[in-house]
């Protein structure tokens, strides 16, 4: 008896909230929450040379602040670091799965393999 109460009315405040969210006034109040037309965002698209480039610029002037003693020999070498061709370690990665994944199925095979 007290489910039956309380299922009524629960589906009374449902339709409740149908009817408020169909109403006109709703449909106003949400188009004025959503951005018009000439508000938008723009999509923006750096490469990795242009951003390693503007990077480089900003250690540069860092560089040029600091004194031999400040640790300009750090910034030197993330610059260095940034001018190289390889700062990735995918190679190194990829090798280091293959080990991993050739060390479990070596694993496997000397658990299955029978005590002599």
């Amino acid at each position: 008896e007290e489910e039956k109460k309380m299922r009524a009315q629960e589906i009374v405040a449902l339709a409740d909230t149908i009817k408020v969210l169909n109403d006109d006034d709703a449909l106003e109040l949400f188009k004025k929450t959503l951005p018009s037309s000439s508000a938008s965002f723009v999509q923006m698209q750096a490469s990795t040379s242009a951003l390693r480039a503007q990077a480089d610029a900003m250690l540069a002037q860092a560089r040029a602040q600091l004194s031999p003693g400040q640790g300009r020999q750090r910034v030197d070498f993330i610059s260095l670091a940034l001018r190289g061709r390889k700062v990735g370690f995918e190679k190194i990665i990829t090798l280091i799965d293959e080990l991993v994944a050739t060390l479990k199925k070596e694993q496997t095979d000397d658990d299955h393999k029978k005590e002599y």
